[in-house]
């Protein structure tokens, strides 16, 4: 297991060595000059211009650019902020790495119980009225965008009930709403599929002669048929932590938080580029290390799984 990691954290490096290169000549080849955007009202002042770009190394070629563009992140500082003078990216950043997995790691911790709860629900009462109410609950789920149920949450728990913050961040209430929107779609998804897949397992011969012995259905249910179909939704999972950082921007956008999504949009808008590039590189650290941490939990739930040197 040791040498698998080690492996796939080497593999991985190759991974955020790409990422960085395509990043860094992406946004240099988006049209518009941050230098310019600087200088806003001063743009016909060609002597701060060239002292801009000298002390942003924007004069220089290219290939010094990008050299120098490494060493930042090497050295943890990931360069200059072009919006935020005399900042480095990390300190504008560092606020907003914390916040954003504290997000994404809150909805996933509510989202996986619930949607195993309501597949399981769903699965062992299949065909019933219940579980076509629950089929239905979850359509709507998936199908409400984030935006729009954020806005209803808004209009209904603050505006309408004042039981809630409009927007903001700093207290523990501030974190409700966000995780809420961010919960509801991940859930349906896990649910769906954890029906889906206890389907296939609860007409298996292991289930069946579990039962014949006179296991308790609960034990039947929990253990035996979801235990074995936990290694497909394992894999769903990572996917889904994914997509929930990735949805962070627009919850941050919305409710005013100051995460990394709010913050890239930020400095997209206003072209500081090392930011941007920053925030990319985070996110595929962060999506990469997400599906390491998925593989090796493949081992513990299923012992089956070896990761020797022919499978790795």
């Amino acid at each position: 297991m040791l040498h698998y990691a080690t492996r796939r954290l080497l593999g991985l490096t190759l991974v955020w060595a790409v990422a960085l290169i395509v990043t860094f000549f992406a946004v240099r080849a988006v049209p518009g000059d941050p230098i310019m955007v600087m200088l806003s009202d001063h743009a016909g002042d060609a002597a701060l211009e060239a002292r801009l770009r000298a002390d942003y190394g924007l004069d220089q070629p290219l290939a010094v650019q990008f050299l120098t563009y490494i060493g930042d992140v090497l050295n943890g500082t990931f360069g200059l902020s072009y919006r935020y003078v005399g900042s480095t990216v990390i300190d504008v950043i560092r606020d907003g790495m914390t916040i954003t997995p504290l997000l994404a790691l809150s909805a996933l911790f509510i989202a996986v119980p619930l949607g195993l709860f309501f597949g399981v629900f769903a699965a062992v009462r299949a065909g019933s009225w219940a579980d076509t109410g629950v089929i239905l609950m979850l359509v709507a789920f998936i199908s409400i965008p984030s935006f729009a149920l954020a806005a209803l949450l808004v209009w209904l728990l603050s505006l309408k009930l004042a039981l809630l913050p409009v927007a903001g961040w700093g207290d523990p209430v501030h974190l409700i709403l966000p995780v809420v929107v961010l919960v509801v779609s991940p859930m349906a998804v896990i649910a769906r599929l954890t029906r889906t897949y206890m389907l296939e397992v609860l007409d298996r011969d292991f289930v069946r002669t579990a039962r014949a012995k006179g296991v308790r259905e609960m034990r039947v249910i929990w253990r035996h048929a979801l235990g074995n179909t936990m290694v497909p939704i394992v894999t769903s999972i990572g996917l889904i932590f994914g997509s929930l950082l990735s949805g962070a921007f627009v919850v941050e956008t919305v409710f005013n938080i100051p995460g990394l999504g709010r913050i890239a949009i930020d400095s997209v808008l206003a072209r500081d580029y090392p930011v941007t590039m920053s925030i990319v590189l985070l996110f595929t650290v962060f999506y990469s290390l997400i599906n390491l941490c998925v593989d090796l939990i493949y081992a513990w739930l299923d012992p089956r799984i070896r990761f020797d040197e022919a499978t790795a």
